[in-house]
Order: structure tokens, then sequence, then C-alpha cells
């Protein structure tokens, strides 16, 4: 289904029938789907799947147009779906389920047992229909961390790398290594407790806020209040299901902006939210 899919013409008017097939490097993608309603940022999340042996970006195409596009992330048994979307001429006619379903079967070709995503609420029924099973929200939050970082958090080191991945597959269940291995400089904090990592906060380019894993509550907050860099508003990313890190961002005045649902295609996959002090993004949690 990756390629040579094709959906009934989407308007009386007799245009190209609508196929799903893999991007091509010179092709607009951002800004088909900043107008599919992502917004020019897109461009950013793109860098990751265009970049990336372990990524993917699918397109619909309706001739010589482009009508949507989605993401792909590989990680072994899991893979992620992002920045999936369809211009609002093209929508209601099955465009956005065959751009799932192909996402899914190129992610299941890498080796994937289980597909995730996180969910609009436009979104939504196109996964329900295609079989995605809801898990829990993610709320963004966007203020002001009081700083100063408090003694343990300092900055990270290449030395750190072995751990960080650890901390990483505790928290998500996941070997997101395909992702660190693209940060050749790992910029970001670190938090130590007893001469052991116990945290840490990533800044990629990929992102609108940091990735923040952490071992515990008091970890997690001590890297958040370290990211105060200036203070302008920061946007950080928190699973619903980790409460302590949604207090402790209310608690310093930020305000939930936004949220989407997490969603799984295949087995549940043993992860521990109350690890995540921030995702990378909306694309790979």
């Amino acid at each position: 289904m990756a390629t040579g899919t094709s959906v009934l013409p989407f308007s009386r008017r007799r245009e190209p029938r609508v196929e799903i097939r893999p991007a091509r490097p010179d092709e607009p993608v951002a800004r088909t789907l900043d107008e599919a309603g992502f917004g020019p940022h897109v461009a950013r999340l793109l860098g990751y799947p265009r970049d990336s042996a372990a990524g993917h970006i699918l397109v619909a195409a309706a001739g010589r147009k482009l009508v949507g596009g989605a993401c792909c992330a590989s990680f072994g048994e899991t893979g992620w779906i992002g920045a999936l979307g369809v211009l609002p001429r093209a929508r209601r006619r099955g465009v956005g389920e065959l751009l799932t379903r192909a996402a899914i079967e190129w992610l299941e070709q890498q080796g994937a047992r289980t597909v995730l995503l996180y969910a609009t609420d436009m979104g939504r029924p196109v996964y329900d229909r295609v079989g995605f099973v809801a898990e829990a929200r993610a709320r963004a939050w966007r203020g002001v961390s009081p700083g100063p970082p408090p003694p343990g958090v300092r900055r990270l080191r290449p030395s750190d790398r072995e751990a960080m991945l650890a901390l990483d597959r505790l928290a998500t269940g996941e070997d997101r290594r395909p992702v660190f291995d693209m940060l050749p400089a790992l910029l970001g904090l670190a938090y130590e407790r007893d001469g052991e990592l116990a945290g840490f906060a990533l800044q990629t380019p990929w992102g609108a806020g940091p990735a923040v894993v952490a071992e515990d509550a008091e970890a997690g907050a001590a890297l958040l209040r370290g990211l105060v860099v200036e203070p302008q508003p920061l946007t950080i990313t928190i699973p619903e299901d980790n409460p302590a890190g949604g207090e402790v961002l209310s608690k310093w005045g930020f305000q939930p902006v936004n949220s989407a649902l997490r969603m799984r295609y295949g087995p549940p996959v043993e992860h521990d939210p109350s690890r995540m002090f921030g995702l990378f993004n909306l694309f790979w949690g």
C-alpha cells in the first residue's frame, strides 16, 4: 500500500486519483502540511524523518499536486506516525486513512509490532477506524521556569550517552537510539545523584521543547528548574499520567495550551510515564 495506492476522485470534476507514495526530495511536503493545519513549525519536525535512515515520509499526491503527507519513525519493535495531515479540500475522502495504513505498513516492514501516535480530536476518528486503541493524553504547558538550577544539575557530556539511553528505555519501553545517534553533540542538562545519572533534559532540532526523563519527581523538577536560561516562555509537554510533572508546572504558573491523545496499534508497550517530564514532541513521544 505504500506505493500505487489510489482512491476515488474527491470531486465531480474528474480530478486525478490520489496516490500514496514516498516523498521525493524536491516536493514541498512542509508547505502542504503547513496548509493542512500544522503551521510553519512542521518544517522542523520533518528534519528527522527526512535525514534519518530510521525515518520515512509519505505523501498523498493527486496528479502533480500534494494533498497530504505523513511521517514515520522506526525504533525496531515500535514505531511512530507523526505530522499526518490532509488539505481541507481533500478531507473526508479516505486520504487520511490511506496515509495511516501506508505508514503502518512501512513501520511493520521495519519490524514494528506496535505503532504509536498522538491524535488530535480531529484526527482520532481516522485512527479509530484503522484500529488504534486510546491510551492516555499528553498536555503541553507554557510558562517561565523559576530557576536557578539546584545542586546536581550540570551540562550533558558525551560520556552520558549510554546512561541516557538506559533511562530513556525505562521511561518509554523503546529503543530510541536512532534519535540519539542523530545528535553528535548532546545539548542539554544532566541531573546527578550520588555520582549517577538520575535524569536528563535533551534539546533537539526537531521539537518545540526538550525531552526530559528522570528517575523520580525530585530529579524531574530539578531539570525543569534548570532549563531556564532567560526569563522567556518555555513549552513543556508531559503525559497526564505523570501528575507530579503537571503539578510542578502548575505551581510555577505554567498554563496548559493544548493536548493530544496517545494511541496504539498493536500490543501495549510497557512504559513508565511517571519518568517522563518532557516529551520530544508529539511525533515520537
